[in-house]
């Protein structure tokens, strides 16, 4: 059991000294318990990345099981508490910082009796492996084995800094041509993507050589910072932009176009009637309504 656990926490966090923090151990020690679970199972279950370690196949398939299992059961001892009620929510990086996060205390002061737990992941399989609890995430809501609602849609959206637009004179469209623009991968849109949306040439934005002044980052967030230090325009989500518009740090130079996802609110289906997931629910969709 104690391999298990050591094993859980590693694979879900993608260190062994994270285990080992978790776990108040040492690294030694979580290693040394896993070493022995690869001996009983006759499988290597980790292998050295360059961020740190990575599951094996082998080790993909236990994370599966081992995550379902130790959910349902932090879930099961959750229920039977007498106090508080907790609840592990997962957001896409960009709905968790710029949406959720600074609305959450109006929910937490409605709601004393929960506890909640947030985390900023991308990542479906949170929500397979029972390791959350709800899940907010960008898509198209096609999640198998998950009750999925729909509660944001989006616009893909240009903004640059109010100096670079003035200074490259970006009042139109096509005048995006002449501006470095900040590609994220992966995203819902693609600037040839938002081109064809607004009925420009798609090719002269595609990444190459006429697009030599383009900046690639590993995310929206780090596209809206740049953004923010005027090194190019970045494809920023409506709504989830209107806090850098609203303090004038960033300023729309272009039209939107629908995202090929939107954000939805995602649980297990048999799960959907418990008390605190119908209240963050509730509590959602009141703070989405329009008006």
């Amino acid at each position: 059991m104690l391999a298990l656990q050591a094993f859980e926490l590693a694979a879900r966090l993608g260190s062994f000294k994270a285990a080992a923090e978790a776990l108040h151990i040492t690294s030694s020690a979580v290693s040394h318990r896993i070493a022995g679970l690869e001996r009983l199972l006759g499988e290597k279950l980790f292998e050295r990345g360059p961020r740190g370690v990575v599951l094996s196949p082998a080790g993909r398939l236990l994370a599966a099981t081992t995550g379902r299992a130790f959910g349902d059961l932090a879930r099961a001892l959750a229920r039977q508490s007498s106090g508080s009620r907790r609840l592990r929510v997962s957001a896409v990086p960009i709905f968790a910082s710029h949406w959720l996060l600074p609305r959450l205390g109006q929910f937490l002061g409605a709601h004393p009796e929960i506890e909640l737990q947030v985390e900023a992941s991308p990542r479906m399989a949170d929500m397979e492996t029972g390791l959350v609890d709800v899940a907010l995430r960008y898509g198209d809501g096609g999640w198998p084995d998950v009750a999925a609602e729909r509660v944001m849609d989006l616009l893909a959206v240009p903004v640059a800094a109010p100096a670079l637009a003035r200074r490259l004179k970006l009042r139109a469209p096509a005048d995006l041509l002449r501006a470095p623009l900040l590609r994220v991968s992966p995203f819902g849109l693609s600037w040839t993507d938002w081109a064809d949306g607004v009925g420009l040439d798609p090719a002269p934005f595609a990444r190459g050589p006429s697009q030599q002044k383009a900046l690639q980052v590993d995310g929206m967030g780090a596209s809206l910072r740049a953004a923010t230090h005027g090194l190019g325009v970045a494809l920023a989500f409506d709504p989830l932009v209107e806090s850098e518009i609203a303090a004038g740090t960033l300023v729309r130079v272009g039209p939107g176009v629908p995202t090929r996802g939107q954000i939805w609110f995602c649980c297990r289906p048999r799960e959907r009637g418990l008390p605190a997931i119908r209240a963050l629910r509730r509590w959602l969709k009141a703070e989405l309504a329009p008006g």
